[in-house]
């Protein structure tokens, strides 16, 4: 009983009931809780849909400001500047972009970033729709590359083409000249593409220039396919004399590549993208090495060859054959002379064969043959304005072959002649030699006699009288004439007259109707009648002598 009245007495009258567990929480705890889980579910996803941030490096940020200047892909809003800051070694600024989502597997080491703003450029003026939005930053993503997050921008507007509407090339040359991002590239003067960038090579020996060629013309390049320089206006100063090329109008302002095909590659096969071409600095250099085959020599000359420079032409009768390669100049050492090796490359196939076995002739034995035939080589100057000499062969049988080499050269020596002003100045030299040797001062010492002689006769006396003597003659001799004149020609004008009137006579005499004429015809005849009775008498007595004594006998009479 007395713990019943224990626990009796500890129950109070009016004291709360005092619940454990859930059944003292209260339900105005729910709405922060909710607004918590609410909140970070947001911020969990606006920092997903975000994407990640990365920086980009350009020189200057000239019209960029931070949470204002986005980044667009095709006009799209894929990105927004964060902070811009300089770089640590102050020549360089570093822009901190929060990128989208969606664009995080795209940016690698191949993705491209440059600002765009107003620009005025070869091609034209681009950029005007940022004088009104402000400068943006274009982006070129590119999945295939590693990724990355660290990128440096580009200071100049880039040339992204689809690989469906066209085919990449790549260019190597020695110098870039006029050429540059945007440059046309042309195709019997049609723009068919343009230059994508330039950059020199890893040894910065040369430049690369990569191209793209829109379809369908980017079937047209073939693996022969030549390129070469077109830019502005080219003046050519050579053999030939001045020329002067030019293209488009574009093209003399910003440059110009043009290509073409040799006729013997057109079926080929087109070439494949990122194939690697030459660029010429010509056509005609183009040309040269478009034709196939050729054979390198080599031509020794001991005389000046200011003039001759590489690239010069080789012609044979005034049709190029090949072209100069170099020229240099080198010291014989045993024999103490100079002498200018010059290396040429004769193209066979410039050369049409016609009549025999065509294809069985070889270059090399046609070559020596027509060597031993008379085939030689000498300087010929190409124009007198420019003085540019080229290499001229020709068959010269009658010199004998000339070689100043020592038959130990890289390649076949071809025979030389002197230059035609070479051989005057040689004659020159020996007729002067002939000349040293004539004894001049001995002529002299005559000729010198052979004067005072001369002045000794024209001072003497006797030459005086001569003259007086010679003056007396002519006197006489006028006289003479005058007397000629006054009484001789007068008489023979007489005789001429009275000359002339017997002539009449005879010619009345002689005339058809004349008596006189008719009765010396009748005179004529009755003599010749008489002549031949006189020789008929003659005859006669011949043969009858006695009838000078005796008489002519009469006829017999019969017994």
């Amino acid at each position: 009983m007395s713990d019943e009245n224990s626990s009796s007495s500890d129950q109070r009258p009016g004291s709360p009931e005092v619940r454990k567990g859930w059944g003292r929480f209260s339900i105005v705890w729910l709405v922060p809780l909710v607004a918590l889980i609410i909140g970070g579910w947001l911020l969990w996803r606006d920092i997903m849909s975000k994407g990640p941030e990365i920086t980009v490096t350009f020189e200057a940020a000239e019209g960029i400001a931070a949470g204002k200047t986005a980044v667009r892909y095709r006009d799209v809003d894929v990105g927004q500047v964060v902070s811009i800051n300089l770089a640590e070694d102050l020549d360089h600024v570093r822009l901190t972009i929060r990128m989208d989502a969606d664009l995080a597997d795209y940016l690698t080491d191949k993705t491209r970033f440059w600002v765009v703003r107003p620009r005025v450029t070869v091609r034209g003026i681009t950029g005007l729709d940022t004088i009104v939005s402000g400068a943006y930053i274009e982006i070129v993503p590119d999945k295939s590359g590693e990724g990355l997050r660290d990128f440096v921008g580009e200071e100049e507007p880039q040339v992204i083409h689809d690989e469906g509407d066209g085919t990449r090339f790549v260019l190597n040359a020695d110098e870039l000249g006029s050429l540059g991002t945007g440059t046309p590239v042309l195709l019997r003067g049609i723009e068919v593409g343009e230059v994508l960038e330039t950059d020199l090579n890893e040894d910065a020996s040369g430049v690369t220039i990569p191209i793209f060629v829109r379809k369908p013309f980017d079937a047209l390049v073939k693996r022969n396919t030549r390129f070469w320089d077109s830019s502005g206006i080219a003046l050519d100063l050579n053999a030939d004399g001045l020329s002067v090329r030019a293209q488009s109008v574009r093209s003399v302002l910003a440059g110009g590549i043009n290509f073409y095909t040799p006729d013997g590659s057109l079926a080929d096969e087109p070439a494949s993208a990122d194939t690697m071409y030459r660029l010429h600095p010509s056509l005609e250099k183009a040309e040269l090495l478009a034709m196939g085959y050729s054979q390198k020599y080599i031509l020794y000359f001991d005389s000046s060859v200011r003039g001759l420079s590489r690239g010069a032409p080789v012609e044979f009768n005034g049709i190029r054959v090949g072209t100069v390669e170099s020229v240099d100049l080198e010291y014989v050492v045993d024999q103490g002379t100079f002498r200018v090796p010059v290396v040429v490359s004769i193209e066979p196939e410039r050369v049409e064969m016609v009549g025999g076995a065509v294809d069985e002739i070889d270059p090399k034995a046609t070559i020596e043959t027509l060597i031993a035939n008379g085939l030689r080589a000498r300087l010929k100057t190409g124009s007198f304005i420019t003085g540019q000499l080229f290499v001229d062969l020709a068959m010269n049988p009658v010199s004998p072959a000339r070689y100043l080499g020592n038959g130990q050269d890289k390649y076949p020596e071809l025979p030389t002649l002197p230059q035609k002003i070479d051989e005057i100045a040689n004659s020159l030299s020996s007729l002067l030699e002939k000349v040293e040797t004539f004894p001049i001062e001995e002529i002299g010492i005559r000729l010198l006699g052979t004067v005072e002689g001369m002045e000794n006769i024209v001072t003497s006396p006797a030459l005086g009288d001569a003259m007086t003597n010679l003056s007396q003659a002519t006197a006489g001799i006028s006289s003479l004439v005058n007397n000629l004149d006054t009484t001789v020609l007068p008489a023979t004008q007489t005789a001429l007259d009275a000359a002339r009137e017997a002539l009449g006579s005879v010619r009345d005499v002689t005339s058809p109707t004349s008596p006189v004429r008719y009765n010396l015809e009748q005179a004529l005849k009755e003599l010749s009648a008489t002549a031949r009775s006189l020789r008929d008498l003659t005859e006669f007595l011949e043969q009858n002598p006695s009838a000078l004594i005796l008489g002519k006998s009469g006829p017999k009479e019969d017994e």
